[in-house]
């Protein structure tokens, strides 16, 4: 049994809505960085579903539809007012290693031993439910490119939860 298989009877007998699986048949062209590591810039995207907890509402997990928003946490976020919003993991597990999800302190412990020139300002987190993803794919996606150009990423590290 294929994982596109094992996904499909897990959404059916959670009774939500099947899609279809976007498929690609030659690889993306390779890209490679312009600078090494240890001077390069590093944002995270990930699909964990956080959110700051004070500020930011959480993502809509009830809905068959998913969410296909986005939330901004700033490098320099406490991890402890991150929140997790996702219906397909149990949150308050990852909640004891959010770097599990969401790698926020180890990025920056990384920046701190040299490892990568520095941490993005912002990092962004989707939530990974999101059944129809053509608005996410040609609106919020987008959105988030031009924020990590506008804060001159160099390498995006995606985190898929």
């Amino acid at each position: 049994m294929s994982f596109v298989d094992v996904e499909k009877n897990y959404l059916r007998k959670m009774g939500l809505p099947d899609f279809e699986w976007t498929t690609f048949t030659l690889p993306t062209e390779h890209n490679p960085l312009k600078k090494i590591i240890r001077q390069s810039r590093v944002a995270i995207v990930a699909t964990a579903g956080a959110y700051l907890s004070r500020t930011q509402e959480p993502f809509r997990t009830k809905s068959i539809q998913g969410d296909d928003s986005f939330r901004i946490i700033p490098n320099e976020t406490a991890i402890e007012t991150i929140g997790l919003a996702h219906p397909g993991y149990v949150t308050s597990r990852a909640k004891k290693d959010l770097d599990c999800v969401f790698p926020l302190a180890l990025l920056n412990d990384l920046r701190r031993a040299g490892e990568i020139g520095s941490a993005a300002p912002r990092h962004a987190s989707f939530m990974g439910f999101i059944p129809s993803a053509e608005r996410l794919l040609w609106q919020q996606a987008p959105k988030v490119g031009r924020i990590l150009l506008q804060d001159e990423v160099d390498l995006v590290i995606l985190v898929p939860s």
